[in-house]
């Protein structure tokens, strides 16, 4: 009768650890959705970025060649622009690596 209840144990801890481990299988399956839907952010993000970036130094340009901007006024709007895009790829790298973290 022992050797029973040692099965019966056995098969109880087993379906408890399967219980625990399909949720977080299924979980698996939905971190991907959210990631790919962060990078979706993230790419849409560079595009706005990329193309207000674009019109801005364009406009500093046309500035320039009608002699209200000096070449250091484009230098600095450039400078902020590299900012602007560094910005970004800082933010995720930092993301990254807390997502990395253990305690």
């Amino acid at each position: 009768m022992k050797a029973l209840q040692k099965s019966q144990i056995s098969q109880w801890l087993l379906a408890a650890f399967l219980s625990v481990l399909c949720p977080l299988t299924m979980a698996a399956g939905f971190e991907g959705e959210v990631t790919s839907m962060i990078t979706m952010i993230r790419n849409g993000i560079y595009v706005v970025v990329g193309v207000v970036a674009t019109i801005c130094l364009l406009w500093q340009f046309a500035q320039g060649f009608m002699g209200r901007k000096t070449w250091g006024d484009i230098l600095e709007t450039g400078l902020w622009i590299v900012g602007a895009g560094a910005g970004i790829v800082i933010a995720t790298w930092l993301f990254a690596k807390g997502g990395s973290m253990t305690f």
